[in-house]
């Protein structure tokens, strides 16, 4: 997934000028940036969630709730690329 990012933003870098020496070094920092955002999100909600996992709130607002919210934004993304909205 960072390697996806990483080329997408390559090309931004490339398109702004950014000097083919520096461009390693951007790259990696992105690329390691996203993945210590990614890391942080999960070590604070883990033990939320892990917490909270035998409530009915979560069983019920979290999985069924954000499950749906997730399949209907990936369905919307879906429909707007597919027909250029």
């Amino acid at each position: 997934f960072g390697l996806l990012h990483g080329f997408g933003f390559a090309s931004v870098l490339a398109d702004l000028g950014l000097p083919k020496h520096a461009l390693v070094l951007a790259l990696v920092g992105f690329n390691v940036g996203v993945e210590l955002g990614q890391l942080a999100i999960v070590a604070v909600f883990l033990p939320l969630a892990f917490s909270l996992r035998g409530t009915a709130f979560y069983r019920v607002g979290v999985l069924k709730g954000g499950s749906s919210i997730v399949a209907l934004l990936a369905t919307w993304w879906l429909v707007q690329r597919a027909f250029a909205l």
